[in-house]
């Protein structure tokens, strides 16, 4: 009878604290709208110290991520007027600092120019990308444009994946080498612009990337 009892505390305990969240936040988001610098004030206190300690941890330079934080926050009060935060604040202040961090990569803030970077250390900026956009949403996105793909051209792709060589691919499906070479290439144009399309805040150079990877034998 105690364990049932401290089991309904404990979960009106967490169903008190999920609306005292919304709550404040609703607050937040609607003093932020209203241009309420008391709002912005309590907001960078309730969050600022944390995000730049999530910065620090992978800038690994104090400054940088002292940069960053205080951008992000400027750019919110900026377009506080304008800004959609559907979920929790805290989950999209994570969010957004994550993509600034990624774009700071991308323009070589950090003394590297975003090609070299692409090159070079490919693997961490392949784990950055998926932390952005959730490896499994981008997957979809690829899954549905493939889909979508013409019959033929949709097999040359999915061979392609299989590690079949083009010349392989042609033989198999009968058709000439310089058509399947035309599908791969029309293929890859048309799940660039469906990534682009769903997810624009990907910078170019990691959309060629993210092709790269997913069309090279």
């Amino acid at each position: 009878m105690l364990q049932q009892i401290m089991s309904i505390l404990t979960a009106t305990k967490i169903k008190v604290n999920s609306v005292l969240i919304e709550t404040t936040d609703n607050t937040l988001k609607e003093g932020l709208r209203n241009g309420d610098v008391t709002a912005f004030n309590a907001l960078v206190r309730a969050h600022a110290s944390r995000l730049r300690q999530l910065a620090f941890r992978r800038l690994q330079v104090r400054e940088d991520a002292e940069d960053i934080v205080q951008e992000l926050f400027t750019e919110i009060w900026t377009k506080r007027e304008t800004l959609h935060i559907t979920g929790e604040i805290r989950t999209y202040l994570d969010v957004a600092l994550r993509n600034r961090i990624f774009n700071a990569f991308l323009r070589s803030k950090l003394k590297r120019q975003s090609e070299d970077y692409l090159t070079t250390r490919f693997e961490q900026l392949q784990e950055s990308v998926f932390e952005v956009l959730a490896a499994k949403e981008l997957a979809g996105t690829i899954a549905s444009a493939v889909d979508r793909l013409p019959e033929n051209m949709r097999r040359v792709f999915v061979l392609e994946q299989e590690d079949y060589s083009l010349k392989e691919v042609a033989e198999a499906l009968g058709l000439a080498y310089q058509t399947v070479k035309s599908y791969r290439t029309e293929a890859s144009r048309r799940i660039r612009e469906a990534i682009s399309m769903s997810h624009p805040e990907i910078h170019p150079l990691v959309l060629l990337a993210i092709l790269r990877m997913i069309t090279e034998n």
